[in-house]
């Protein structure tokens, strides 16, 4: 054989050596999913042999779905009854207001809402408590905080009117609450000496 023949077929089998390599990688990248397109470059003498292997990249898109609140209980201004400790209280949730000119500065992207109430020791023993911690707002989203009101309709007083509340009392007042500026007042809760038991509900709307 002369030296051009062994040359020739020297070229050949590197070409075919490179072709089944590449076949062989791009085998070898089948099968996976999420991964991204790899490609392969194989030099064997001269010879350059490029191969691509591509999968099917599959993503998820997670959705996160908001559930509106949902406030169960009559509509406000119903009157309530509870029996608590061996007292039993009725409980008159009178009306939801906003709050303006109140001396009390509002704190940014919030604004002043006050409940006015009615709480009357039908009998039993005496109900002593504090109204900022016994009443509580259910909002569209967000969450609420009492406030201090130096002047208005709900001027915080300097004795609460839930203490010492002796049976055949009756008492009123009204608690202030900040609130962030987007949300709504959908409900009004009284919880009994500040804990969830005999918790009462009211919807606003």
């Amino acid at each position: 054989m002369s030296a051009a023949d062994r040359v020739r077929g020297l070229g050949a089998s590197a070409a075919t050596a490179a072709v089944g390599l590449g076949f062989a990688l791009g085998l070898g990248g089948c099968g996976g999913s999420g991964s991204s397109p790899r490609t392969s470059t194989v030099a064997v003498t001269g010879v350059t042999t490029t191969t691509t292997s591509t999968t099917r990249a599959t993503s998820t898109h997670a959705r996160t779905h908001h559930r509106p609140r949902v406030v169960h209980g009559p509509r406000v201004p119903t009157r309530q009854g509870v029996h608590i400790n061996g007292t039993y209280l009725t409980v008159t949730i009178l009306r939801v207001l906003t709050l303006t000119h109140t001396g009390s500065a509002a704190l940014p992207g919030t604004r002043q809402v006050g409940v006015e109430l009615r709480i009357a020791n039908q009998a039993g023993t005496t109900y002593d408590s504090t109204a900022s911690g016994d009443v509580s707002l259910v909002l569209s989203r967000g969450a609420s905080e009492p406030l201090d009101i130096r002047r208005g309709p709900c001027q915080t007083q300097l004795v609460d009117f839930e203490s010492i509340v002796s049976a055949g009392s009756v008492r009123s007042g009204c608690v202030a609450f900040s609130v962030p500026r987007s949300s709504r007042v959908i409900g009004v809760r009284f919880s009994p000496h500040s804990r969830p038991p005999g918790t009462l509900t009211w919807r606003t709307g």
